[in-house]
């Protein structure tokens, strides 16, 4: 689905960088964390409200796209 694929993505090689939590409304809420502009550290602050409508308001967009990705137009 969109949210592995988007996992993916913002999963860095680093070990600090990585998704720490199973695939929950922790693992979704961080994706829409880094989706919203948070660096992702463990030692940084939680994302806020308006950094989760941010990544919120991406995924939006991602997901419209990802469900039009099999359509053919002639």
């Amino acid at each position: 689905n969109a949210l592995t694929a988007l996992n993916q993505q913002l999963e860095a090689a680093s070990k600090r960088l990585k998704n720490p939590h199973p695939h929950s409304l922790a693992w979704a809420a961080w994706i829409l964390g880094r989706l919203g502009g948070w660096d992702g550290y463990p030692s940084s602050k939680p994302p806020g409200p308006i950094t989760f409508k941010n990544g919120l308001e991406y995924f939006r967009a991602v997901a419209a796209g990802w469900s039009l990705r099999d359509t053919c137009m002639p």
